[in-house]
């Protein structure tokens, strides 16, 4: 992620790239700007910048992101904050008392589908989610749930607006001594229902969420960034001599969607943020969603 952030950031007119730093040295190679300071040290560069984005392994958010609050920057923390929600807590209010941004990089809250999926949300009551791939060893030292599934949790708590009532949850070690597959059921206390299934053990890469609601059925793919809204018409049931046959018609809209970069869409967010002192800080939509992972871990076993 470091990487496409530092590429990211290198093509955007509203960012200027001062450093990046790597304790894995061929990964400052691929940074080709002349005038980019290249370190494995960020305390080299970091009283020359406003903001910084964190990229690294999750169990080094806390410490690093701490130490850059302390010296009064700004942050972009990629997903999930931190491991423990005291020091997910601890950062918030760090940002909140030296009144700079603490942006989450929950970067499908800025996939265009996603935006306009909100604009048609009307009271759902089944929300179904599959966000799956093959295995990277990059993310082993976090589970499934908080690699993949947060994503959607996100989203779904979002879209729901509705405390949880209940969760039920099974898993399944694949390629790791943690978690590989999870599939999870989520009940709100307004009646509606998410199924969600994650799963860095498949052949396929696949992003999806579907959306039950009164009258219309909406389709997601966050990797095309489409969305299709399904309206049904009529059904019947044709019974010939040799066989049954089942005829439904329904209307199917595409909704024209504005495709760009996510990732650039949050960087440029986060930068314009700092121009404006807007201090970026959400306790209640981060932290929800963080406790509602760290919840899932403790049912699967893994806290």
């Amino acid at each position: 992620m470091g990487g496409f952030h530092a590429s990211v950031c290198s093509s955007s007119p509203n960012v200027h790239l001062v450093g990046v730093a790597d304790s894995h040295e061929p990964n400052l190679q691929k940074i080709k700007a002349a005038t980019v300071i290249k370190s494995t040290d960020y305390t080299s560069w970091i009283d020359m910048v406003d903001g910084v984005i964190i990229a690294v392994p999750t169990q080094f958010h806390y410490e690093i992101a701490k130490d850059c609050l302390a010296r009064g920057k700004h942050i972009l923390l990629e997903k999930p904050l931190t491991k423990e929600i005291y020091q997910a807590e601890d950062l918030i209010m760090l940002a909140q008392k030296a009144g700079v941004a603490l942006h989450v990089g929950h970067v499908e809250r800025f996939n265009g589908a996603v935006q306009e999926l909100k604009k048609i949300i009307d009271e759902p009551y089944f929300i179904e989610s599959h966000r799956m791939g093959p295995f990277s060893p990059r993310v082993q030292k976090d589970s499934v749930v908080l690699d993949l599934m947060i994503h959607d949790l996100d989203i779904i708590l979002n879209l729901v607006n509705a405390p949880v009532k209940t969760v039920n949850v099974e898993g399944k070690k694949v390629h790791t001594d943690s978690c590989d597959i999870a599939v999870v059921q989520l009940g709100f206390e307004n009646g509606v229902i998410a199924n969600i299934v994650s799963s860095r053990a498949s052949q396929i890469k696949k992003r999806t969420m579907a959306i039950h609601q009164k009258n219309t059925f909406i389709q997601l793919d966050f990797t095309t960034q489409d969305i299709s809204i399904h309206r049904h018409g009529s059904s019947s049931v044709q019974v010939g001599s040799d066989q049954l046959k089942y005829k439904q018609e329904a209307t199917i809209e595409h909704l024209f969607v504005y495709k760009d970069n996510p990732l650039k869409l949050e960087v440029e967010h986060f930068a314009a943020a700092i121009k404006a002192g807007n201090n970026l800080v959400n306790p209640e939509q981060d932290l929800t969603a963080l406790a509602l992972t760290f919840e899932i871990e403790r049912k699967l076993g893994l806290r």
